[in-house]
């Protein structure tokens, strides 16, 4: 009886976890997160994967949705992410909260469809996530953070040419 109680608890504990993350930023053209494709072999990227696409249309993200790649990838940072000396107003605090939350079920996801990262991988994605809790707590700006990120970057590609990462 336990365990059914503990499973129905995590169950709707995941159903209000996804409630909290189904505020599309348009909802004239998507009404809800769409559930993850099933059979898919592999992760498309989240430029054009539509689940991962509707992860980040979250009107939550707004606050702070030019003011860092939101999809943090190689060509993601512009000049004007450099640029930005400002730290987090609350609003932002907030939408780094939901970023957070949004990137880590991008994770989940990817992890589902492409298999488990390696370890380097595995190594970068929590040092971006050390960086975006630094922005949040105010310890850097939107500058530092973009090359605090642009530089792990550099190391994480640096490590792949030098077949450090089994599998990225």
């Amino acid at each position: 009886m336990r365990s059914i109680c503990a499973a129905g608890l995590l169950c709707a504990g995941l159903i209000l976890a996804g409630c909290a993350s189904e505020s599309p930023r348009h909802p004239s053209t998507t009404s809800a997160v769409p559930a993850p494709p099933e059979g898919k072999a592999r992760w498309l990227g989240g430029d054009r994967d539509p689940y991962l696409r509707a992860l980040y249309a979250d009107s939550r993200l707004d606050p702070i949705r030019d003011k860092v790649p939101l999809l943090l990838r190689p060509d993601a940072i512009r000049p004007v992410h450099f640029a930005n000396e400002n730290k987090p107003t609350p609003a932002e605090k907030n939408a780094i909260t939901a970023w957070l939350e949004i990137r880590e079920l991008a994770q989940q996801y990817r992890t589902a469809h492409a298999g488990e990262p390696s370890q380097l991988l595995l190594q970068t994605r929590k040092q971006v996530t050390e960086a975006i809790l630094k922005l949040q707590a105010g310890d850097l700006s939107y500058g530092g953070f973009a090359r605090r990120i642009q530089r792990i970057d550099e190391e994480y590609q640096s490590a792949v040419r030098q077949n450090l990462g089994l599998r990225n």
